[in-house]
C-alpha cells in the first residue's frame, strides 16, 4: 500500500469535509432530539454522504465526458470553489458554497439526516471536487482503492466525531473550534492552490500543443 498516497488522500478529504466544523451547526440542528435519535441521523447522514462521494468517485469521468468537461477545467474551477471554501475557513465562517440562505430555512424542515447534514455539508461540492481529483490522481487500481477507503474512513471519523458533538462543544467552546477550523483552512487552502496550479499547468499544454 501506497502509505504516503493514504495520508494525502485521507487528509485531502477529511480537511474539506470539516466534521468539527459541522459540529455547531448540527449541535443546532438535532438539540431537541434525544441522544438516540441523534446516532440515527448521524448513521443515515454519513451513509447517504458515503454513497454520493463513492457514485462520484466510480462515475465521475463518465459524467465529465457525457458533459464534455476536461479534467484540467475542473481542477481548475475545483480549485478556485476549494480555495474559497478554505478562506471562509481562515475566517471561521460556514463556507456559502455549502448552504445558501433558503436552505437554511429548509434545515428547520423535514429529516435533516439528508438534508443539510449529509448533501451538502459532509458530502457538498469541494468534497466531491476532492474526491474526483483524487481518482484521477490514483492511476493504479490498489490507488484507486486507497481513495475509496479514504472516503470510508472519513464519513467513519466524522461520524464518531459527530457522535462525541456535545463532549467537543463542551471542552473546546466556539472559540477552540474556531481554531482548528482555522488551521484546516490554512491546509486547504495550500492543496487548492496546488490544484489550481496543476490544472492551469495541463491547460496551458493544451493550448500550446
Amino acid at each position: 500500500m501506497d502509505l504516503n498516497f493514504f495520508i494525502y488522500s485521507f487528509t485531502s478529504l477529511f480537511i474539506i469535509v470539516d466534521p468539527v466544523g459541522i459540529i455547531p451547526i448540527f449541535h443546532i440542528l438535532t438539540y431537541y432530539y434525544s441522544k438516540d435519535e441523534q446516532i440515527e441521523i448521524i448513521k443515515s447522514a454519513t451513509v447517504t454522504a458515503t454513497i454520493t462521494l463513492l457514485i462520484f468517485a466510480l462515475f465521475g469521468t463518465y459524467i465529465f465526458d457525457y458533459f464534455g468537461i476536461t479534467l484540467d477545467s475542473f481542477k481548475v474551477a475545483g480549485g478556485l470553489l476549494l480555495f474559497k471554501i478554505a478562506w471562509d475557513m481562515l475566517h471561521a465562517e460556514m463556507s456559502k458554497t455549502k448552504h445558501s440562505p433558503r436552505e437554511e430555512i429548509d434545515m428547520r424542515m423535514g429529516s435533516v439526516a439528508v438534508v443539510p447534514l449529509a448533501i451538502p455539508l459532509l458530502a457538498g461540492p469541494g468534497a466531491i471536487t476532492t474526491t474526483i481529483i483524487l481518482m484521477e490522481k490514483a492511476q493504479s487500481l490498489a490507488n484507486k482503492t486507497i481513495v475509496i477507503s479514504s472516503i470510508i474512513l472519513t464519513m467513519i471519523v466524522s461520524g464518531l466525531i459527530l457522535s462525541a458533538s456535545d463532549i467537543v462543544v463542551k471542552k473546546l467552546k466556539v472559540s477552540g473550534i474556531n481554531a482548528i477550523v482555522r488551521i484546516m483552512g490554512l491546509i486547504l487552502a495550500a492543496i487548492s492552490v496546488q490544484i489550481i496550479f496543476s490544472g492551469a499547468y495541463g491547460l496551458i499544454k493544451t493550448i500550446t500543443a
